[in-house]
C-alpha cells in the first residue's frame, strides 16, 4: 500500500479525502515578511548607489532563490500528509523523511469532534485523544460527515 491509496473494508464508503492546504507564507507572519522584504530592497539600493552593483545583483538573486525555496518547502510539507474519512474510520497517511506512516482511528470510538474555522476558509477538526485534521478545505462539510458517521457507527465512544 502506498501513500494516497486506501483499501476500503467490505461495505465501507469513502466520504472525503485530501491533504491539508499549505499555509500561505504571508499569513504566517506578515509583519516579519514585510520588514525583511523592505530591508532586502534597501540593502540592494544602497549597494547599487555605492557603486557595488555586482553585490547588489547577487543580493537580488539570493533573495529570489530563498523566496522560491521557502515556497517550495512550504508546499512540500503539506503534501506529506493525506487524510481519508470513511463511514467507519479516519486514516492519516504521512511521509516524513521517506518513511511512510499510517494511523487509523475507528470513528465510533472517537470523542466528539470539535471544529475550529480559520480566516483563510480552512478549518481544523480535533478529537480529544485522537487525530487532528489541520488546514482542511470544506471543514464544515467534513465535520458534518464525521457527525453522521459517528451517529451511525454504533460503537461506544471514548469520553
Amino acid at each position: 500500500m502506498y501513500r494516497g491509496e486506501l483499501r476500503l473494508e467490505d461495505g465501507e464508503n469513502l466520504l472525503w479525502q485530501c491533504s491539508p492546504r499549505p499555509e500561505p507564507a504571508e499569513e504566517r507572519n506578515r509583519a516579519v515578511l514585510v520588514a525583511l522584504t523592505v530591508g532586502w530592497v534597501l540593502a540592494i539600493v544602497v549597494f547599487v548607489s555605492l557603486g557595488q552593483s555586482t553585490f547588489g545583483a547577487v543580493l537580488a538573486v539570493l533573495g529570489i532563490v530563498s523566496a522560491g525555496w521557502s515556497e517550495y518547502s512550504r508546499r512540500q510539507g503539506a503534501d506529506l500528509v493525506e487524510y481519508f474519512v470513511t463511514d467507519r474510520r479516519i486514516v492519516v497517511d504521512s511521509d516524513e523523511e521517506g518513511r511512510f506512516g499510517r494511523l487509523e482511528y475507528r470513528i465510533g470510538r472517537l470523542a466528539e469532534p470539535e471544529l475550529q474555522r480559520h480566516a483563510d476558509g480552512t478549518g481544523t477538526i480535533t478529537f480529544a485523544g485522537g487525530p487532528t485534521l489541520r488546514a482542511i478545505d470544506h471543514a464544515q462539510r467534513v465535520y458534518e460527515h464525521l457527525q453522521r458517521a459517528r451517529n451511525s457507527a454504533g460503537e461506544a465512544p471514548a469520553e
